[in-house]
């Protein structure tokens, strides 16, 4: 009979009928290029059926084959000569069980043990971040820039937990469960804050995003925060104020935030609350030992005061901006940079667009390494290290800038800002 007869009649597919007979286990006829299977092919394949059920791989399969076909055996020869295969198999197998065994009775006590912390942690209870009083004087009305007063608040260990804050002009920002956010153009309110639903994130989702990301991207995210954790002078950032630029679901600050001294001030920003609420229950489990500030913001609506950053994080925050905007986001929030400020930036950098690319030709410049270099240099950025990485094709659900075709690198730089010339 033919291949494909063959392969109905024993119930499994050409690919495997071709496999078996590139390890001699099936060995048919060829007539020309067809292959020609009779009884013994449908006795070789019941065999190698049967002993792949009871344990045997196909290279010990292979050998046990050999043995009948090579040394002719008789029916008692071919028993005994199994019968020590078999014996052979049965100990590997035993062996594994116990092995298996151990294994399950670790895993047991190590899920006991995470069960217990867990229900541990449930009675622990979680101080709330706030906007620390001594930070206050970093902060300035988003709209006039200038001083802001305290109407009225909750404090909680020497935090603004829940306030309405006020310049002289009359303009109010609010702190809500510690964030605290601007009124922006997507008119967030208090309704809108109370009304932001966390279970979008849930205690699973960074499961679920590694879980449906392309290995590729994920190992070049990984990448650039070990070249980060390196190239960071953490021992050098004592009493300095850091601000990062879209915090987003705080890749970095979760991977970074334990290595800042505890006289550091780390700011984190971003204009989306929910994402921001998210990521700030999250540092709330860690214990951070650095000040944390949450603001939730549009980038060019940030109240903090001019020349109050010491270490600017862009991570990304410029990129994610430039999908829609064709100015450098650097440039515009550069008056609250210090002179001789340390910046540490990820930029996302297309090698090549097709004609379906989500990027339109206006905003490329911004995807661009020698325009981000340009960028960087006429805001006096010296550069003390970079780096970039390997191309990649894909992302995953959040990286929705991935077109088929295109592929994608990240430009890590690290760099001072000098004083502006003079004249």
């Amino acid at each position: 009979m033919k291949i494909g007869q063959f392969a109905i009649q024993n119930e499994t597919s050409i690919d495997t009928i071709r496999h078996y007979i590139s390890l001699g286990l099936i060995i048919p006829e060829k007539h020309n290029t067809q292959f020609d299977f009779d009884d013994k092919c449908t006795i070789d394949f019941q065999e190698i059926t049967a002993l792949k059920k009871i344990g045997f791989s196909l290279n010990e399969i292979q050998q046990l084959m050999l043995y009948r076909r090579i040394g002719k055996l008789t029916g008692y020869d071919r028993r005994i000569t199994y019968t020590s295969f078999f014996e052979r198999k049965k100990t590997q197998i035993d062996n594994e069980i116990i092995k298996l065994d151990t294994m399950r009775q670790n895993l047991e006590s190590a899920l006991n043990e995470m069960n217990r912390e867990i229900e541990f942690d449930k009675y622990i209870d979680l101080e709330t971040l706030g906007i620390p009083l001594q930070a206050f004087e970093l902060l300035c009305c988003p709209h006039c820039h200038l001083p802001l007063n305290i109407l009225d608040g909750k404090v909680q260990n020497g935090q603004l937990i829940d306030a309405k804050l006020q310049c002289d002009h009359h303009h109010q920002i609010q702190i809500i469960d510690g964030i605290l956010f601007i009124e922006n153009a997507k008119n967030i309110g208090e309704s809108d804050y109370k009304g932001t639903d966390l279970n979008l994130y849930s205690e699973a989702y960074i499961d679920e995003y590694i879980n449906t990301t392309d290995i590729n991207y994920l190992k070049k995210l990984h990448e650039g925060l070990q070249w980060s954790s390196r190239h960071i002078a953490f021992e050098g950032l004592t009493d300095e104020i850091g601000l990062e630029l879209g915090s987003g679901h705080g890749y970095f600050m979760r991977h970074m935030i334990e290595c800042f001294p505890c006289t550091f001030t780390y700011i984190a920003i971003d204009h989306d609350l929910t994402k921001l609420r998210w990521l700030k229950k999250i540092i709330e489990r860690s214990h951070p030992k650095c000040t944390i500030l949450f603001i939730c913001a549009d980038f060019l609506q940030i109240p903090l005061k001019p020349k109050s950053i010491d270490v600017l994080f862009d991570i990304s925050g410029s990129s994610n901006y430039a999908f829609d905007h064709t100015e450098f986001l650097l440039k515009k929030i550069d008056e609250l940079v210090k002179d001789q400020a340390h910046l540490h930036a990820f930029y996302i950098l297309f090698k090549n667009y097709v004609t379906h690319s989500k990027v339109p030709q206006t905003f490329r410049d911004g995807f661009n390494i020698h325009s981000i270099q340009s960028n960087l240099k006429e805001l006096n950025y010296h550069c003390t290290e970079d780096f970039e990485t390997e191309s990649v094709e894909k992302g995953g659900p959040l990286e929705n800038y991935f077109v088929e075709g295109e592929h994608v690198s990240t430009y890590f730089y690290s760099g001072i800002k000098a004083k502006k010339p003079l004249g």
